[in-house]
């Protein structure tokens, strides 16, 4: 083991709270509240803090952000404990307005996935590997 390990994921948006709910909604994650400001929301992933952010973050950080009508450059993974969970919480994300970008359907690689973007565009999959 190299000694690394992911501490943040951050996502930007105009709207961190509506964006940090989506999420905690959806995988029922619990927020860090000792960590909330006007400038941040973070959520408890398993013991990586998946931390939201407003635009004005670019500056903050010296970053350039990326441009629209470039495509997505990262996506998130979430791995599930089964198919059935994967098919549920598919649907329950669209519900809450997520945009399928593909159906749920068995891999290549033995994984069954949906692939969505969130209610701000961000992509991400819902995954299972199976045994």
């Amino acid at each position: 083991m190299s000694g690394v390990s992911l501490s943040y994921v951050n996502l930007v948006s105009e709207d961190i709270v509506a964006l940090s709910r989506f999420y905690s909604d959806l995988f029922d994650l619990e927020e860090l509240p000792d960590f909330r400001s006007e400038m941040y929301v973070a959520l408890d992933l398993d013991g990586v803090m998946f931390g939201f952010s407003p635009p004005e973050v670019y500056d903050l950080l010296n970053i350039v952000p990326w441009r629209d009508g470039k495509g997505a450059t990262q996506f998130m993974t979430f791995e599930v404990n089964s198919t059935t969970t994967v098919e549920r919480l598919t649907s329950l994300a669209v519900e809450m307005g997520a945009q399928m970008l593909r159906e749920p359907y068995d891999t290549s690689y033995g994984s069954r996935q949906a692939v969505l973007a969130d209610p701000d565009g961000n992509v991400f999959r819902i995954n299972y590997q199976h045994g």
